[in-house]
């Protein structure tokens, strides 16, 4: 043996070494965060920065679990915001919605190292060429201001991210895991949801309703309030309910998981009527269609054919019921929704004429500016740094006022080269994946670039990394 063997310290004192160090790093960063904690005023600090160092740590030891972790996490922000709000006050800036980002930056870097950005074709391209243009939207000086064009990335770029970490970090036992657990987040969701519309508000969201104003958050239905659970607004809940709905069907009917199904399912088909947002009603419905239509092996176009003639079943369905008699706020919200479904072109009901006019002037707009004027306008950070928003509640439109043509142009081609690649999947394999992929990118569509939705947002774009990733195998 050398001498220089004698003196190089065994593998084990490495090994100790390391994890000294390690101890005395999660140390430092207790005591700094108790410290932090110790202030309500910095308590949102303190817990990001905690949630921060527990990343890390997870995404060197088991992205998935943390992949996991983030999902549970999204779906409780809400509600979790508004208590800590309750105990550390109001704040400008609320770290605590930096975790989520953090977390899929993380996730991204470790997608990147498995092949995440190996052999992309025609759709992977597409994203990534929107991914770039955002970027870019995001110094554009027409959007008022630098801080709007960098807040509005948390918007759009950040669930783009999605994409990378399905095609790089999602097999389908990973996949199935997220979706499984979207399912049976929703059944407390649906709860939570319920107790609010039949029950009534505990203290920190009525407190929370009070502050920022029932109308201007699109809660108010006459003089009942939307229930929106433990997320940022009533529009989220419903949508994430949906997915909970087309992920419960699509896994539970098999003949024999029916029995055990029926309940959660019914669970959360109440609580998306009474939720009284007609959109994600309609997005459901069309969902559960193109599934049964991609079981069946039906081609696409005689799909969303028959898709379309359902939706028009379902407003003659909602005709026969008529609206409850009874009063109180549920019964406001489910008289809402049912006339809603069951006369949809009449613009006092569905204001749909005030949807469409929005749409097209977004997609006007690109013709003025054919670059675009930002991708801070079409969202909440212009509102928070002194842009002008310009929103106009369509990923299409908005796509066409903040990076103008060629976002359009990439927009589209995702849109069409995932849901072709999506339906071709669930049709050839018709197993419960497949098919509850297919749900959410249906449930969620024209509204994969809304990054308000906190939880859902990053959904789509994960399954269709997975689309992406399971058509390049099979290649």
């Amino acid at each position: 043996m050398t001498t220089r063997a004698l003196i190089r310290p065994p593998a084990v004192w490495a090994d100790g070494t390391r994890a000294a160090a390690g101890v005395v790093v999660l140390a430092v960063a207790g005591v700094a965060v108790g410290w932090l904690a110790a202030d309500p005023l910095n308590l949102r600090l303190a817990l990001a920065a905690a949630l921060a160092a527990l990343a890390v740590g997870a995404a060197a030891v088991s992205p998935n679990a943390l992949l996991v972790g983030v999902v549970v996490w999204l779906s409780a922000l809400g509600t979790l915001r508004r208590v800590v709000t309750g105990v550390a006050g109001d704040s400008s800036y609320d770290l605590l919605l930096l975790v989520g980002p953090f977390v899929l930056a993380l996730l991204v870097a470790v997608a990147v190292s498995r092949g995440g950005f190996a052999a992309r074709g025609a759709l992977a391209n597409a994203v990534l060429a929107l991914a770039v243009l955002s970027l870019a939207g995001a110094v554009n000086p027409l959007q008022g201001s630098l801080a709007a064009g960098v807040a509005g990335l948390l918007f759009v770029f950040v669930p783009m991210l999605g994409f990378w970490i399905g095609r790089g970090l999602c097999t389908d036992r990973t996949l199935r895991l997220v979706l499984l657990l979207v399912a049976a987040l929703g059944i407390p969701a649906a709860l939570y949801g319920l107790a609010q519309a039949f029950l009534g508000f505990p203290a920190w969201d009525t407190a929370w309703i009070e502050k920022v104003g029932a109308d201007y958050l699109g809660l108010l239905v006459g003089t009942a309030v939307r229930p929106f659970s433990s997320f940022s607004s009533a529009a989220e809940y419903a949508v994430f309910v949906a997915l909970a709905l087309v992920v419960w069907v699509a896994f539970g009917f098999r003949s024999l998981r029916i029995p055990f199904v029926i309940a959660p399912i019914g669970l959360l088909v109440t609580a998306l009527f009474v939720s009284s947002t007609r959109g994600a009603v309609v997005a459901a419905a069309a969902a559960l269609s193109l599934m049964a239509c991609a079981s069946r092996r039906l081609p696409i176009l005689p799909a969303l054919a028959l898709s379309a003639v359902l939706l028009v079943g379902l407003s003659v369905g909602a005709q026969r019921i008529g609206t409850p008699d009874s009063t109180g706020a549920a019964s406001t919200l489910l008289s809402h929704q049912i006339e809603g479904l069951a006369d949809p072109l009449d613009p006092a009901a569905l204001n749909l004429g005030v949807h469409l006019s929005l749409i097209e002037s977004g997609l006007r707009s690109a013709i003025d500016d054919p670059f675009g004027v930002g991708i801070g306008s079409v969202n909440l950070a212009a509102v928070k740094f002194g842009g002008e928003i310009r929103s106009t509640e369509a990923d299409p439109s908005n796509i066409a006022v903040a990076l103008g043509i060629p976002g359009l142009v990439a927009y589209l081609l995702i849109v069409v080269l995932g849901f072709r690649k999506a339906y071709e999947l669930a049709r050839r394999r018709r197993d419960a994946l497949s098919l509850a992929v297919l749900g959410v990118l249906a449930v969620t569509v024209l509204q994969w670039l809304n990054g308000g939705h906190y939880a859902v947002a990053v959904l789509p774009w994960l399954v269709l990394g997975w689309v992406d990733r399971s058509s390049a195998r099979r290649r």
